[in-house]
């Protein structure tokens, strides 16, 4: 289509600034309500949208079988966990250091897709992670010493649980894509997650909340649709490792976002201060994200003589 280009660039990066922005409504909210609670009501939200556009836009509803119906809970039980451990990982850590670390997600994803799925390992993808992990080394440089203190150590572990189980969501639903539409799969997701995190949220917390962090709490919600939304979207217009390549900047984003966020509010949201290698380290991580994303599209294969 023309112009699919643009429209595809477009709402990657608004998929990537509203990514970005996430931690940052978090990190306000998490002084007052639980992660979980926050998780729930956010998956409420998104299970209402989705399956109220079912009722308008009704897909195909196949009778799913035994196989299907196991991934889709395994599916939705890791981004059920991805969304509590990042949101709880954000107490502990700067919004900008819980995004670097959710890059590991992405490294996590190919090397379940090449021993799972038994997809090709490129050497270009290879490289890339390798890149990666040394930008993740250079970011969090001058706070390696600190991973003996409780919150750091926390913190850390927590963002490495949620890439973990992120990577674990990302392969059954490469699965179930094969035979189930997207929006089949995340109504199901949605709705599971808020069933299960129902009887172990605070929803009472809410009623405690300022005007600044009933804000926070409402991009927060629209957050998932609006991403996820524009990030299907895009999809549907561009090429999909364009799109992931571009996602790859919301660690950027967070940035740039918390540097003007301390700018406007600074009692809100404190600057955190980075060295030059800590600056070149993340840019280092989107490098190697990008070129994880982009491996596949890159790869030229050798000609034969």
């Amino acid at each position: 289509m023309p112009g699919s280009n643009a429209t595809g660039l477009l709402l990657a990066l608004l998929t990537a600034l509203f990514w970005g922005a996430l931690p940052l409504a978090l990190k306000h909210l998490l002084s007052s309500v639980d992660a979980i609670s926050i998780v729930c009501l956010r998956f409420w939200v998104a299970a209402a949208w989705t399956w109220g556009l079912s009722c308008r836009y009704p897909g195909n509803s196949t009778p799913l079988g035994r196989r299907e119906k196991l991934l889709l809970v395994l599916a939705a039980a890791g981004l059920s966990c991805n969304f509590v451990f990042f949101n709880s990982s954000v107490a502990y850590l700067s919004a900008s250091a819980c995004q670097i670390l959710a890059q590991a997600g992405p490294v996590l994803l190919l090397l379940g897709s090449v021993f799972v799925l038994r997809e090709p390992f490129l050497p270009i993808q290879g490289s890339s992670v390798i890149i990666l992990l040394v930008g993740l080394l250079l970011f969090f440089n001058t706070r390696l010493l600190e991973l003996a203190s409780g919150d750091m150590l926390i913190g850390m572990a927590l963002g490495i649980m949620a890439a973990v189980v992120w990577a674990g969501y990302g392969i059954a639903q490469k699965i179930l894509l094969r035979t189930i539409s997207p929006g089949r799969i995340m109504r199901f997701i949605y709705l599971a997650g808020a069933l299960a995190l129902t009887p172990l949220s605070s929803p009472s917390a809410f009623l405690e909340l300022d005007p600044l962090q009933m804000g926070c709490l409402l991009f927060a919600c629209i957050n998932t649709i609006i991403a996820y939304g524009a990030f299907s979207t895009a999809m549907n217009n561009w090429h999909a490792a364009k799109v992931s390549a571009v996602v790859t900047t919301t660690p950027l984003f967070t940035l740039g976002l918390e540097a003007l966020g301390s700018l406007v509010l600074p009692q809100v949201f404190p600057l955190e201060h980075l060295g030059l290698l800590s600056l070149l380290g993340a840019v280092v991580v989107v490098l190697g994200a990008m070129g994880i994303a982009l491996g596949p599209m890159l790869h030229l294969p050798h000609k034969r003589s």
